[in-house]
């Protein structure tokens, strides 16, 4: 079976630009997490200090025009957070696509290799 120089370049190029995508986009997903645990220890500890409700629990239960900018800022902080792997499955999910799109021509090639192997036996 042969396959095209040019599609092998095909899916180098996007294996390449879609690995440092996916590299590019998960360590920027860790830092960010890292920083949204951050920011949610210290709101909580802001709303420890100023005495008001800070259980995570009881602030979903609050309707939100009853919760402060703190308060609607550790809800907000844990939504982020919980939502992280959710994000690098997401990054995942996008290198996947680059490796398809990558493998387009290499399955053109072989569908016409294919092809011309039935027409043969004709």
């Amino acid at each position: 079976m042969t396959i095209k120089s040019s599609s092998r370049q095909f899916f180098w190029l996007f294996f390449i630009v879609g690995f440092f995508l996916a590299i590019f986009l998960w360590v920027s997903e860790y830092f960010s997490h890292q920083i949204f645990i951050g920011e949610l220890e210290r709101q909580i500890s802001i709303c420890s200090e100023s005495s008001k409700e800070c259980g995570l629990d009881k602030l979903i239960s609050i309707s939100t025009e009853l919760l402060n900018a703190n308060q609607a800022k550790i809800i907000e902080l844990d939504l982020l957070i919980d939502s992280y792997y959710q994000s690098l499955m997401k990054t995942l999910l996008i290198f996947i696509v680059f490796l398809l799109i990558g493998c387009i021509p290499l399955l053109k090639d072989i569908y016409y290799e294919i092809r011309s192997h039935i027409n043969l036996h004709r």
